[in-house]
């Protein structure tokens, strides 16, 4: 009897100390700035192209994650140097971005970003060099990746915190124009019938790769085995038709001309 009580005692601390680890593990953080079929919170679910990818992806690996939605890049940009979150989504590779994050090698998206303006204003406005819009107001959302030239040009630029901010600036003549998503602000346009007042310029900003990176000062038990899978797991979605289906869902054909 006594030997079946230590062992039950045993088993007993065995359990406790597994719950108790349990309870203290935290989900991976991922983290993004809300934007349209991308990154959003609907009826309190987090959902978007980017956020339906990754979490199928964690799911796939089997690791525990939470979404979480930010305003402002710039924050972001201290919470990964601090380290208080474990990865970000949507981000194109800059050089000194590769000093805090990790990027993988498999991106499922590449971003064209055209000027958009106002459709009176468009028989009077050329891109084909950033040269060409220096008499113009330019929105722009601070810390932002467009390009190095069109940060370091004498435009007149004028930033603010969000990319939602910038249709409501161009619609009330506050700027004359402003670089965006192509593919999210042609479809934001056309479901709030705003297409008839604003379109783009022909010629894109830039068009690039946009990844999923990973947090270097991340302290998760879990980051050196979602940076190993990472990749592979992408491939079997994309395979899968998985990918294409969710910017179906999100965009409604795939790609939006």
């Amino acid at each position: 009897m006594a030997v079946f009580l230590g062992w039950f005692r045993g088993l007993a601390v065995v359990v406790l100390l597994s719950l108790a680890m349990g309870a203290g593990a935290k989900p991976l953080i991922v983290v993004g700035t809300p934007e349209l079929r991308y990154r959003m919170e609907l009826n309190g679910v987090f959902t978007g192209i980017d956020i339906e990818i990754v979490r199928a992806i964690l799911n796939d690996l089997s690791i525990e994650h939470e979404f979480q939605l930010i305003e402002s890049g710039a924050r972001i940009i201290r919470e990964a140097h601090q380290g208080r979150v474990d990865m970000v989504m949507s981000f194109s590779f800059k050089e000194e971005r590769a000093e805090y994050l990790n990027y993988p090698q498999a991106a499922y998206k590449d971003l064209s970003w055209h000027f958009f303006v106002l459709k009176d204003n468009q028989p009077y406005i050329t891109f084909n060099t950033l040269e060409d819009l220096k008499n113009l107001r330019i929105g722009a959302v601070n810390e932002w990746a467009y390009t190095p030239e069109f940060w370091n040009s004498d435009l007149n630029i004028v930033k603010v915190s969000r990319h939602t901010l910038l249709v409501e600036m161009l619609l009330n003549r506050r700027i004359e124009a402003a670089p965006m998503n192509t593919q999210e602000a042609l479809y934001d346009l056309r479901q709030r019938g705003l297409d008839k007042l604003i379109t783009y310029l022909p010629k894109p900003l830039v068009s690039r790769p946009y990844y999923n990176v990973f947090v270097k000062a991340s302290v998760h038990p879990e980051m050196a085995r979602l940076q190993a899978g990472y990749d592979q797991s992408l491939k079997k979605l994309e395979a899968s038709g998985f990918v294409a289906d969710v910017f179906k869902r999100f965009l409604g054909q795939f790609p939006l001309e």
